[in-house]
């Protein structure tokens, strides 16, 4: 209604930041509204760096936020874009499905020093992507939970695994 109150709230996230070297491949998974940052991260680094982002939403035709702008990147090259839609089939397809599908290009980022970000829902979606970037570094690297853990952090120390999320 008109004249109505909304709820809003700001949380800065200060070290959700590119790295200075823009020849570092990154990755970024950003369903729904989770993709605002990462469209100032494409915005910023050139062409040929390697970008690869994954953005879900329920539906093609519904919600899929800045599609020509998305779009438009990836058939430039800027971006190598991966989008799942949940809801346009009988079976739920999310941006993990498509991680799980990608593993060999995830890890040979992860490998050559790429950072991962995740920008959305600290509810569901990024404890699914955790898990699911965990069982990469274990499938592709042969290693434990424990090794995997290990490296994920590490990753989080040096800057090279970031999340901005919330919980609405």
């Amino acid at each position: 209604t008109t004249g109505g109150q909304v709820p809003v709230f700001i949380s800065q996230n200060p070290d959700f930041r590119l790295p200075k070297d823009p020849s570092i491949p990154i990755i970024m998974i950003g369903p729904g509204t989770g993709i605002a940052p990462f469209r100032s991260f494409i915005q910023e680094r050139d062409t040929g760096s390697k970008n690869l982002l994954y953005f879900g939403c329920r539906h093609s035709n519904k919600d899929y936020l800045y599609k020509d702008e998305l779009e438009s990147w990836s058939k430039d090259g800027k971006i190598i874009l991966r989008v799942a839609f949940s809801r346009d089939q009988s079976e739920k397809i999310y941006v993990q499905d498509l991680i799980k599908h990608d593993s060999k290009i995830i890890w040979k980022i992860i490998k050559e020093g790429g950072h991962v970000y995740i920008c959305g829902d600290a509810k569901n979606m990024a404890s699914d992507v955790h898990k699911i970037l965990l069982n990469v570094i274990m499938t592709m690297s042969s290693c434990s939970q424990e090794d995997a853990d290990k490296y994920m952090n590490k990753m989080e120390e040096e800057e090279r695994y970031q999340r901005d999320v919330w919980v609405t």
